[in-house]
């Protein structure tokens, strides 16, 4: 018995018999074929039986609206790196000001706040409706 481990996915091989290169092919055409249901794998289980190599699967747990599509971590990482520019964590950044590199204007105090909360309300909404029209 051994175990292997592809992209995300615990592998164990029960039978020594079974080469890891073979063990390999059969796990990752199980983990496309459980994508292409739209499934998740946890683990892939491989074993001799007396037609051959055989596969069992478990798919990872958890509710399947939990789980993200490219889209909706793209839109993710926008708003974390939105949340970044407008509210820095960097030791030596202006918290209460607003710089614009292009015209070099600066802004500083609650006129900066106001706008910095109702741009992120905005982008916050946006992504929301983005992130519904992928589930309908």
């Amino acid at each position: 018995m051994y175990k292997l481990i592809i992209g995300n996915v615990r592998v164990t091989v029960d039978d020594d018999s079974i080469k890891r290169d073979q063990a390999a092919a059969y796990a990752k055409q199980a983990i496309s074929a459980a994508g292409l249901q739209g499934k998740l794998l946890s683990h892939v289980g491989l074993s001799t039986g007396p037609d051959g190599i055989e596969v069992s699967t478990t798919e990872k747990a958890g509710c399947r609206m939990i789980r993200k599509n490219i889209k909706q971590s793209m839109l993710d990482g926008i708003l974390d790196a939105a949340k970044e520019k407008l509210y820095p964590t960097g030791t030596f950044s202006e918290k209460d000001s607003w710089f614009d590199n292009q015209t070099g204007q600066e802004w500083r105090g609650e006129e900066c706040e106001l706008a910095r909360k109702e741009v992120l309300k905005k982008l916050e909404e946006w992504i929301y409706e983005q992130n519904t029209q992928a589930h309908t």
